[in-house]
């Protein structure tokens, strides 16, 4: 069986899977602000116990001369870092997605062209995995459409998934 290859194009569309990749940009946003919180305030205390005394309020009125252009930077910084969460997801979103896609049409019945990944895809071997599942859930329909005992059938001619992997 072909093993899957790499001279696939590239996708179209990033944001394949709203529910997973959603889920994975708002945990890098909440990341990101939990992060930008937590440092402004170390920097907040790190000013108010080792600057001279000074009310707190003084500090608060600093705060944004003082980490003002820190948190622009991260602002400006936190784009990049949302679509290279979406870019790396869809490296394994992409693959589930057209995995899904098959197992559905293969349950109902449908026959299901060999699936290829992309190289650069995780879960690369998966669709290798797949085809052999599907090509001997597609031979024993065959032998079932045919009216053929399966016991009479010559085992060499029957494509077995654990064949390859045992």
């Amino acid at each position: 069986m072909p093993r899957p290859t790499a001279d696939l194009p590239t996708r179209k569309q990033l944001f394949v899977d709203p529910e997973t990749q959603g889920a994975l940009v708002a945990r890098a946003i909440i990341y990101w602000v939990a992060c930008t919180l937590s440092i402004a305030l170390l920097l907040l205390c790190w000013r108010v116990f080792t600057g001279p005394v000074r009310p707190f309020w003084f500090h608060l009125e600093n705060l944004w001369f003082f980490q003002g252009p820190a948190l622009v930077a991260s602002v400006l910084v936190l784009p990049l870092a949302v679509i290279d969460v979406i870019r790396l997801s869809n490296r394994f979103a992409g693959p589930t997605v057209r995995l899904r896609r098959a197992m559905r049409a293969l349950a109902a019945g449908h026959h299901v062209a060999p699936l290829e990944f992309r190289k650069t895809d995780f879960w690369y071997d998966f669709a290798e995995e797949f085809n052999a599942v599907a090509e001997e859930i597609n031979t024993l329909r065959r032998l079932e459409a045919s009216s053929l005992d399966p016991a009479e059938v010559d085992e060499s001619s029957v494509a077995f998934a654990a064949g390859s992997h045992a």
